[in-house]
């Protein structure tokens, strides 16, 4: 299985150019049958053979990733690799499993999501998100996803929502020489700055997890020019919020907040947002994560979670990799841990 692992994280795997990747799982999985095979956009679904009255799980997991493309290799413990934690060895997993263990057909019906475009990409460029729209059939038969995403092997339930606001502070452009001729927007900026830096996080606890509400600036630019009194000054907002708020919800909680810092409504937009994930807590999902034997997280980020609990499935993330090695240019993941959760996954 190792070998295994190694061998996908030689296949670049960009965002947007996953094609070589998938025919890899293809042609893994290519002397296996199964009921049906569904393709949409380069994402994948393998549907095991099914058996009437048994529940059916979803395996979940995308295939591209963020580093630059580099050639995996092996550092003690670690195998690093671009998309090692993030989440190639789950995917793997997820492939072996299908081959080399056909136990678990019998105590469930499988199927093995392999999709594209998942990472940086807005909501409807979302592979998984194409799968749904044709495939609406497939997802209603589901009755429990697991997505892959690294957890550090732990259950991490939900996940947070996010909203992404564009602010916009207006100055009066002067020579630097003779500022009084103008009004410098950065300068405007800093009390708003600053009350933004003053709104610390807010605990969320659901189904004995905590969450957390954020708010941040991360992005900030204001108008170039040496000798010039910047006239603009805009930043993008980050907002992460629990699943104890809908995504209207949170649109108007941060709106208000925004006012609250003495914005006006035309200073401020919102250019993306993405709902949270719930937590759908099915009597299958009690059963899963009991034999899972997993510490149980919040998960304080947003996966694919939220498209499968939107479409009523009951979903949690659970991977191998390490949440901190996640996008890092020389990504690693420990073979020890790829190991631990192949053991853990057979116990579902």
């Amino acid at each position: 299985m190792i070998a295994l692992v190694a061998e996908i994280l030689a296949v670049k795997s960009p965002t947007f150019e996953e094609q070589d990747v998938q025919a890899f799982v293809k042609n893994y999985l290519a002397d296996l049958t199964f009921d049906r095979i569904l393709e949409e956009k380069d994402s994948l679904i393998f549907v095991c053979p099914f058996k009437e009255g048994k529940k059916h799980i979803s395996l979940v997991g995308h295939t591209d990733v963020v580093p630059a493309h580099f050639d995996p290799y092996f550092e003690d413990d670690q195998l690093h690799g671009s998309g090692a934690s993030d989440m190639k060895a789950a995917v793997a997993v997820f492939m072996h499993v299908l081959k080399h263990h056909p136990e678990l057909q019998e105590k469930y019906n499988l199927s093995f999501i392999a999709y594209t475009r998942e990472e940086g990409t807005a909501i409807h460029d979302n592979g998984l998100y194409s799968l749904i729209e044709a495939f609406p059939e497939y997802f209603d038969s589901v009755d429990l996803a697991i997505l892959g995403e690294p957890t550090n092997n732990t259950i991490q339930i939900g996940c947070v929502g996010s909203i992404h606001v564009h602010v916009k502070i207006t100055g009066k452009a002067a020579h630097s020489a003779r500022p009084w001729n103008g009004e410098n927007a950065l300068y405007k900026a800093i009390p708003f700055i600053q009350g933004i830096e003053k709104i610390k996080e807010k605990k969320q606890t659901l189904f004995g997890v905590d969450f957390f509400d954020v708010l941040e600036i991360t992005e900030s630019q204001s108008d170039p020019g040496r000798t010039t009194i910047p006239e603009n000054w805009t930043c993008n907002l980050n907002y992460r919020f629990a699943p104890t708020q809908t995504l209207e919800e949170a649109e108007e909680t941060l709106k208000q907040t925004l006012l609250g810092l003495g914005l006006e409504e035309g200073q401020f937009r919102i250019h993306d947002a993405v709902f949270p994930g719930e937590v759908i807590n099915s009597d299958l999902f009690k059963t899963v994560t009991t034999n899972l034997n997993a510490p149980i997280e919040a998960k304080q980020a947003w996966t694919d979670v939220a498209q499968m609990t939107k479409c009523g499935i009951p979903a949690f993330n659970f991977g191998p990799g390490l949440t901190e090695q996640a996008h890092k240019p020389n990504e690693y993941i420990r073979v020890t841990d790829i190991d631990h959760y192949l053991e853990k996954l057979l116990k579902i």
